[in-house]
């Protein structure tokens, strides 16, 4: 697989590639993880994924805990639904920025009507994400706009800081388009409890 050629951007074959590559890496993976399936549709990666909800937050908690308790407490899909909610991400291209964009939705959690902006806040990002979120530029860096395919509401995280957050990360080897997505969900992912799954770097 040839090599991204503008890093930080990204052009448009350079995406599909990237999200081919990551939905063939997902296939039979994704027994006992939080992600629930990952389908390419030439136009956004869709990635579902069931996300435990958590009553407290405590200080002491760090990514790679929250990641590794969300794991371990994947809950069949045929069970009750109490204690969870799902998430669908959706990564689209953003023909300004040449970066991908996250967008995501979720179902309604049980005891609530409806996600506002704080619920999602509480419920889906991580202590450690919360403040820089907040304070990125005059609205935060979550926002809500109708997504570009499904033309439905949904959340995301504006992409104007995404190159230069990138740039910082950007490795001294030429990065593959996988490897570029890959990193790109360490970085924005993340923020909002996103992780790539352990199982998918295995044999």
């Amino acid at each position: 697989m040839a090599s991204i050629q503008a890093f930080p951007a990204i052009t448009e074959p350079e995406f599909r590639a990237a999200c081919k590559a990551l939905e063939d890496r997902c296939f039979d993976r994704l027994n006992d993880t939080d992600w629930l399936s990952v389908q390419f549709t030439e136009e956004e990666l869709a990635i579902k994924q069931r996300r435990v909800i958590y009553n407290t937050r405590t200080g002491g908690e760090n990514e790679q805990e929250l990641q590794e308790v969300a794991e371990a407490e994947t809950l069949s899909r045929d069970t009750d639904n109490t204690g969870y909610v799902d998430v669908t991400f959706s990564v689209t291209l953003s023909p300004t920025y040449s970066v991908p964009i996250l967008w995501f939705t979720c179902q309604k959690v049980p005891g609530k009507a409806g996600l506002n902006l704080d619920q999602v806040y509480e419920l889906l990002v991580p202590n450690s994400s919360q403040e820089p979120l907040r304070t990125v530029g005059v609205m935060g860096g979550i926002s809500m706009a109708h997504h570009p395919i499904s033309d439905q509401p949904a959340y995301f995280i504006h992409p104007c800081n995404t190159p230069e957050a990138l740039s910082v990360l950007k490795p001294e080897r030429a990065l593959s388009p996988e490897d570029y997505l890959l990193l790109w969900l360490g970085l924005i992912g993340t923020s909002v409890g996103l992780y790539v799954p352990s199982a998918l770097f295995g044999k």
